[in-house]
């Protein structure tokens, strides 16, 4: 499929009275504008962030009624039972929690609890609540999870147990009744920044009791590695406090004074320092995912909580081998969905997809919707059998909100959640033939040609003279990269094989391309085997990202390509 380039705008005014400020490439100028930036200071602190740009934990709606109830409980010796989710940004939210308060509260008084991710399903459970009554637990803290849990909430009251929240979803118009809810997204929460984790709640909150008792700084500020795992793998913006959280945690991680459990994880992941957030991305935050997935979320924390090498390094390799095992299923899934779809009737007019098999594992069919939507470039519903109910994972494409798309087919479900571009769903066997067809309407309705034409938002063209090691040296400043604040992407036109490109392990195509004959740049072009002629019988234009290529001690620039015209 053909990808549409689409160059990000930028006003040219704005552009020029920057780089009068700040003396740089224009390109660079550039860049900040897209990214918000206009003036020297906004530059000065996107460039170099610190602990001190972060905002008082105590602007958060609720963030004093949360410290009193906890140090209520730690003055009167309640017993504390920490509640997270089972993914990476639960799991993170559950250590970082845990390990403040161990430093400045009895262990026995302390208990945490990640619900099964196939009995009891995502947030708060009645079983959860009923292991809180008894084990004689006097408090919940509730993360990355709570802020829609209102009938489970209501039991644990009725159980005189109290609950704190810290979630970063969005509210519905009911809230549950507990002691506070932290979670910028209410109404009438006045905190400045809206796009935290859940780890990034829970961390304002153990910001907030250090503040509030005047803790010294090691009691709190060494959880940076947890953040920045937890803001990488919940895909949440990298702006504001996010990025310099991120940038923080990155300094910690790259400085090798992470914890044990992270330093065990890169290691296992085989990732090389400097470590990035696409290197946790894709390399230890799977294997945390993995132990929710295929068996119990709670190795994941006991992973980020151990302090002892040697038991790190065991959890890190039974993580790894957990997350080889859901590689597995998910490519079989993968596999075997292309096939189905494209066995499917007049499928290349098809608007959305929708599947269903009864084997496939429940733990990985968000991953194959979404591999579904990069290739196919459709909104992909993956549903299988779950006591005796089909569940699903929705993924989507720009310009398409799936979520609203199924709230329109609701009548047809026994339950469903999620947001524009991801949701859930669980539906009748019976309604599912029905549910399909309704949904392939609402798609045809809203869904246009262009709509199922992949982009790449291209920041700007870049001739390869241009690309100097003082151009370099600012721009990976604009690390790290991730949603909001994206790693830009570049175009070169009218370049040329340098004469040395070829083919590597049948699918990838390894670059070596001039422009006008005078820079030479390096590169690999990944499944792009297929357009080795395109490359060796003229010019071409090309579109990729910068990255430094370390190894054997030594690094150099390279173009890591997105795509060829």
């Amino acid at each position: 499929m053909k990808k549409k380039w689409v160059y990000i705008s930028s006003d040219p005014k704005e552009v020029q009275q920057l780089h009068e400020q700040l003396k740089v490439h224009p390109i660079i100028s550039q860049l900040l504008i897209q990214r918000g930036i206009k003036t020297f200071d906004e530059a000065k602190s996107f460039f170099r962030p610190n602990i001190q740009q972060l905002h008082d934990p105590f602007l958060m709606q609720n963030m004093d009624k949360a410290v009193q109830r906890i140090i209520k409980a730690m003055d009167n010796r309640q017993k504390i039972l920490l509640y997270g989710d089972y993914d990476v940004d639960g799991t993170t939210c559950v250590a970082l929690m845990y390990s403040f308060l161990s430093r400045i509260y009895s262990t026995k008084y302390l208990d945490y609890y990640i619900p099964d991710r196939y009995k009891e399903g995502y947030g708060i459970s009645y079983k959860g609540i009923e292991y809180a009554k008894e084990n004689g637990i006097e408090l919940i803290i509730a993360m990355d999870c709570g802020i829609r849990a209102i009938d489970p909430i209501s039991l644990a009251n009725k159980y005189g147990i109290d609950t704190i929240i810290c979630d970063h979803h969005l509210p519905s118009e009911e809230l549950p009744n507990a002691v506070a809810i932290l979670d910028p997204k209410q109404k009438n929460c006045n905190y400045p920044y809206k796009e935290l984790s859940g780890c990034g709640v829970v961390f304002k909150l153990v910001q907030a009791i250090a503040q509030q008792q005047n803790y010294k700084d090691e009691t709190w500020n060494d959880f940076f590695d947890l953040l920045v795992i937890s803001i990488g793998s919940d895909i949440v913006q990298i702006t504001g406090e996010n990025r310099i959280l991120a940038w923080l945690g990155l300094q910690q991680i790259n400085q090798k004074k992470a914890r044990l459990g992270v330093q065990a994880l890169i290691e296992k992941s085989n990732k090389k320092y400097p470590i990035s957030v696409s290197d946790l991305v894709f390399g230890g935050g799977p294997m945390l995912n993995a132990a929710g997935r295929i068996s119990s979320a709670k190795e994941a924390v006991q992973l980020l909580l151990s302090e002892n090498k040697e038991e790190a390094q065991e959890i890190a390799e039974s993580l790894h081998l957990k997350n080889q095992e859901r590689r597995e299923h998910e490519q079989r899934i993968t596999k075997e969905a292309s096939e189905m779809w494209e066995a499917t009737d007049d499928y290349k007019n098809k608007k959305s997809i929708v599947l269903f098999q009864s084997n496939w594992h429940k733990g990985v069919i968000g991953i194959s919707a979404s591999k579904m939507v990069d290739k196919y470039h459709r909104p992909t519903i993956i549903l299988t059998a779950s006591n005796h109910l089909a569940v699903g994972s929705a993924r989507s494409i720009p310009h398409f909100d799936i979520h609203q798309a199924i709230t329109e087919c609701s009548h047809l479900l026994t339950n469903f959640g999620g947001h524009k571009y991801a949701a859930g769903l669980s539906i009748k066997k019976e309604n599912i033939k029905p549910f399909i067809k309704q949904f392939e309407s609402i798609a045809q309705q809203h869904i246009s040609p262009k709509d199922l034409q992949a982009e790449i938002p291209i920041a700007t063209e870049l001739h390869f003279n241009e690309i100097t090691t003082s151009f370099w040296n600012i721009l990976k400043q604009f690390a790290p990269f991730g949603p909001g604040n994206r790693r830009p992407i570049f175009c070169s036109k009218n370049v040329k094989d340098g004469g040395y490109s070829r083919i590597v392990k049948e699918n990838h195509l390894k670059l070596s391309v001039q422009q006008e004959g005078t820079t030479m740049q390096e590169g690999m072009a990944f499944n792009m085997a297929h357009l080795y002629s395109v490359i060796a019988n003229g010019s071409f234009d090309v579109c990729y990202v910068l990255e430094e290529n370390h190894w054997n001690g030594k690094s150099n620039l390279e173009i890591n390509v997105k795509d060829i015209h």
